[in-house]
């Protein structure tokens, strides 16, 4: 999604910070004429003062003038001291702190509002106080300061005296804009907690104008992923904003955030609509944001399928602001790449994909942008034919990755795109497990039941503004009959409003019609669907059970073949590579046997394989075998080279360490390490390795084997003499995998 319209701060300080000072007189020469009317007394401080704020205040045709501010309030200052007017000492002080900001003296300034807020906090003057903390967070901000914490913490220390002084208004601004800064830096919690007390003010004072707090808190909620609240409180955001006649581009932003909410839940006609709403306002303002607001509708008509209206959207925008910077030509460039990849035009489009590939990866575009890029970049390439174009691009998509939000959207749309590829290439038992896969993800992403309370809290607001046009309408019609007072008037509105509701009766029908029409519908696909995967697994269990016999066959025909030879070295590779053939039809075996199709169970495989070594080699009790195997499952790929790996070192070990039937220990561990590391030692209490023995060196095939096995898995491959011979390797395993057959598990544990 396009980059967020984020004036929310910005607005929420002004209110507070606006509202926390008197106006500035907008005529110095009245007050230089009271000035000379007055006495030396409070009065005159007052004027003083007032004075000092117009000079501090930029005015229409002028710009501030900090040093006549500055001589005023001293001139205040003095008198304050010989009238010992406390709250007049602390506010000339804090006027004087002001000048000097606008001087960019901050030292000074800091001194003397620290100054201010001594005076006015040991007088019990505690309003007073809590503006001159906000003064200090003026200056910060004036000073180049942009530390959220170190604003909140000057907020925090206004907000217990605004209470104090039974401020509730000005606590409640406070609290406002405090939510907001903790919304900056994604403390949610916080958040939430001071925007609520802030709502609970204002309501406490019949305060009508909530609609900013309201939005903040649908912002909260929708990036703690809680839809459903944030859904509730951008429509109070718009409700109460409509109620009010709030025309400011405060409602932009309500329009534009609860279009994003709609986005979330794939609810793209109701977010086109908000978006375009908010448009409306922007246009109205003549504001830059149109650029952001334009890109947002762009993405959400791409989604809604119509892309021809995505470009005519960007084009008009392209056309009023040809100057954009890189981040928002880069969200543009996206939006045109999707719209022709949808339309099937990809020579129109190849100019985007050209940019997206030179851009995507520069240093101003944030990793949620990045991944949109290299989504279409997958759009586009899968669409023109360059599958190996596409399948590279997969693996840096889903490292963009930009925050947790994003990460289920992306990590379900890469199984996708694999599936499309698989497809397009005729690998169809890939493209069915990638396609089973991104199936179950986007459907534990969305849950019907999420949808349904948004469903059902849009028919709340919808009654309810339907509700608010009636009374309107009702207003009107009494209205109108007090003026005609005719009886064949009233008897034609009675007919009209019967006419009406026939209609609105006939309309619910066919549409309630129509949905049981297309609920059907989906009901029916849904059970072909179920069937189709049904046999499609089926089929996948067949396959597995065919492989396992035709390796059966050859391990067979080796056999037969070893009742032929006479020679010893012919023999022994015969049956090494029965085998090495065992332990791959084993797996195969298992995979048709269990009714998970993706993963081996490591302890059972492992069991059975020493079994058949230990029948195959003749050797009774001799070789005592110790295993020690965690509760493991690896991917079919990790599980072969495991299960020969494993063969060839219990073979050599039986071979090499126990020759002439004598006996030993053989130790298996196959053990779960710090993360995805799993660790698999085999050593025995032989004679070990040769002296002098180098690895680099060895020309067995069975340590190559070992070797190159261990390079498959992406691990390191160690052997050393330990009491014997003692094999280690460790390799990553594939933790995905594992949390399918958890899930699926537990799925069938609750069944």
């Amino acid at each position: 999604m396009a980059k967020i319209l984020n004036f929310a701060l910005f607005f929420s300080f002004v209110t507070v910070y606006a509202s926390a000072q008197p106006t500035p007189p907008k005529d110095v020469n009245i007050l230089y004429k009271q000035l000379r009317a007055s006495s030396a007394d409070t009065g005159r401080v007052s004027i003083l003062l007032n004075i000092s704020r117009y000079y501090n205040a930029a005015q229409v045709n002028q710009p501030a003038l900090p040093d006549s501010a500055l001589a005023t309030a001293s001139r205040a200052s003095q008198l304050t001291g010989r009238l010992s007017f406390n709250e007049g000492v602390g506010l000339s002080y804090q006027l004087m702190a002001q000048a000097w900001c606008k001087k960019k003296d901050f030292k000074k300034s800091d001194e003397l509002i620290r100054k201010a807020i001594a005076v006015f906090v040991s007088h019990n003057l505690y309003r007073d106080a809590a503006e001159a903390y906000l003064n200090m967070q003026e200056f910060y901000l004036s000073a180049g300061g942009q530390d959220y914490k170190v604003m909140i913490r000057y907020y925090e220390q206004a907000l217990p005296l605004f209470e104090k002084s039974g401020a509730i208004l000005r606590a409640a601004a406070t609290l406002n804009v405090l939510g907001d800064f903790y919304l900056q830096i994604d403390d949610f919690t916080h958040s939430i907690a001071d925007l609520e007390k802030a709502l609970a003010y204002y309501q406490s004072k019949g305060y009508r104008y909530l609609q900013s707090i309201y939005t903040l808190l649908g912002d909260d909620y929708r990036c703690r992923d809680n839809l459903h609240e944030a859904l509730k409180y951008q429509l109070l955001a718009v409700k109460t904003a409509e109620a009010v006649k709030d025309s400011s581009m405060e409602l932009c932003r309500i329009y534009n955030h609860t279009a994003l909410v709609y986005y979330a839940i794939t609810q793209v006609t109701q977010a086109s609509y908000y978006f375009k709403k908010a448009i409306a306002v922007a246009e109205k303002y003549h504001s830059e944001d149109m650029i952001d607001l334009s890109s947002n509708l762009a993405h959400s008509l791409n989604a809604g399928n119509l892309p021809a209206e995505a470009i005519a959207v960007l084009k008009k925008s392209d056309k009023e602001f040809p100057q954009l910077t890189p981040e928002k030509r880069m969200s543009y460039d996206i939006s045109y790449l999707v719209a022709y990849v949808k339309l099937k035009k990809y020579r129109e489009g190849r100019p985007y994909c050209e940019r997206l590939l030179k851009n995507y990866d520069a240093s101003y575009n944030s990793p949620s942008e990045k991944s949109n890029a290299l989504r279409a970049l997958l759009m586009y390439n899968i669409g023109v034919g360059n599958y190996n174009k596409a399948a590279a691009l997969i693996p840096v998509y889903k490292k963009a990755i930009g925050n947790v939000r994003l990460k289920n959207r992306v990590t379900y749309n890469s199984y996708l795109y694999s599936y499309q590829i698989d497809s397009a290439r005729q690998n169809y038992l890939s493209a069915m497990q990638n396609y089973r896969i991104y199936v179950r993800l986007k459907d534990s992403v969305l849950t019907a039941t999420i949808n349904k309370q948004m469903q059902e809290l849009q028919v709340q607001y919808d009654t309810e503004k339907k509700e608010r046009e009636n009374l309107y309408l009702r207003k009107e019609s009494l209205l109108q009959a007090s003026r005609i007072k005719q009886a064949d008037h009233i008897r034609n509105l009675t007919l009209t409003g019967i006419v009406f509701l026939l209609i609105i009766v006939v309309l619910l029908y066919f549409g309630y019609r129509a949905n049981r029409l297309n609920s059907k519908a989906i009901s029916d696909q849904n059970v072909m669907l179920n069937k189709l995967v049904a046999e499609k697994e089926w089929l996948l269990k067949e396959i597995h059970h065919r492989v396992k016999n035709n390796l059966q066959i050859v391990m067979g025909l080796l056999q037969r073949q070893s009742s032929y030879i006479d020679n010893q070295d012919a023999l022994i590779a015969i049956q090494n590579s029965e085998n090495r053939m065992h332990s791959i039809a084993l797996i195969h075996q298992k995979l048709y046997q269990s009714e998970n199709l993706d993963l081996i169970c490591m302890p059972e495989y492992v069991n059975e394989m020493i079994q058949h070594l230990k029948v195959s080699s003749n050797l009774d009790n001799r070789i005592f075998f110790e295993k020690q195997v965690d509760d493991i499952y690896l991917d079919v790929t990790q599980a072969v080279p495991l299960g020969l790996i494993l063969n060839e070192a219990i073979t050599n070990a039986i071979k090499y360490a126990y020759p002439a039937d004598e006996a030993g220990i053989i130790y298996i561990s196959l053990v779960k390490g710090k993360g995805p590391l799993i660790h698999l030692t085999i050593a025995d209490n032989g004679p070990g390795l040769p002296e002098g023995f180098d690895i680099g060196k060895a020309e067995s095939l069975g340590l190559n084997l070992m070797k190159g096995l261990s390079k498959q898995l992406g691990g390191s491959f160690d052997i050393a003499n330990e009491d014997g011979c003692m094999i280690n390797i460790s390799f990553e395993t594939d933790v995905f995998g594992r949390n399918i057959m958890e899930t699926e598990l537990s799925s069938a544990k609750r069944l």
